[in-house]
């Protein structure tokens, strides 16, 4: 009985840093966008900086993960959330990447002159960060239906990225001055539209937590 008190205090602290690690990560993409539209370099240093934060939680989560899995012996429903949160962790470190490429190239945009095109860019930003959300009620609801009605909202991730994209390529085409300052903005649309898919694959590990499949989302 004791073990398994300890196991579950265990499993709660697991619970407890995801949820730290989904804020970090939706901060640090609101952060970097609102760098990048107001030309903002102190912000775009500090979530910069705050990447080590989440890279660190993710890091102490693994571990712990791990050494549940090696002393406790957990029955195939606890192991599955074992799987299923450490996996979730991986995609917001690779979230927390990309809102820090997004934070790097606000600080390289920062003394150009703007080119006006961040519409698209903030909206994207923001579905992101809803939809990031979104997936982490499912998970703390553990609610799968919801988990894969959010992950087909991807789409409209995708197809803003992809008038964002044919906006800057055809910006780039009529005015070449402004190649570089383009390129740099269709990155971080890049990062934006793989922030949706690792929202995807999170929703896929809330499925799996739920039903025990790993099935594709938004395929």
């Amino acid at each position: 009985m004791q073990s398994r008190r300890v196991f579950h205090t265990a499993m709660r602290a697991l619970e407890d840093d995801l949820i730290a690690m989904t804020d970090l990560a939706g901060n640090a993409l609101v952060a970097a966008v609102a760098a990048l539209v107001d030309r903002d370099e102190a912000t775009a240093r500090d979530v910069i900086a705050g990447d080590e934060r989440l890279n660190g939680l993710w890091t102490d989560l693994e571990r712990a993960g791990l050494t549940l899995i090696a002393t406790q012996s957990p029955m195939a429903v606890d192991l599955r959330e074992i799987v299923a949160i450490t996996h979730i962790a991986t995609d917001l470190e690779r979230v927390g990447d990309h809102a820090k490429s997004i934070a790097v190239a606000a600080l390289a945009l920062a003394g150009e002159a703007p080119l006006g095109m961040n519409v698209g860019i903030e909206r994207m930003a923001e579905l992101a960060n809803e939809l990031l959300r979104a997936e982490l009620d499912a998970f703390i609801r553990r609610d799968g239906e919801l988990a894969q009605q959010t992950a087909l909202r991807d789409n409209e991730i995708d197809q803003l990225y992809h008038r964002v994209y044919r906006d800057l390529l055809e910006r780039m085409v009529r005015d070449p001055a402004c190649i570089d300052r383009a390129q740099r903005l269709l990155t971080v649309a890049k990062s934006l539209e793989r922030i949706g898919d690792h929202v995807t694959n999170i929703g896929e590990y809330v499925v799996f937590l739920t039903t025990g499949r790993l099935v594709e989302l938004n395929q």
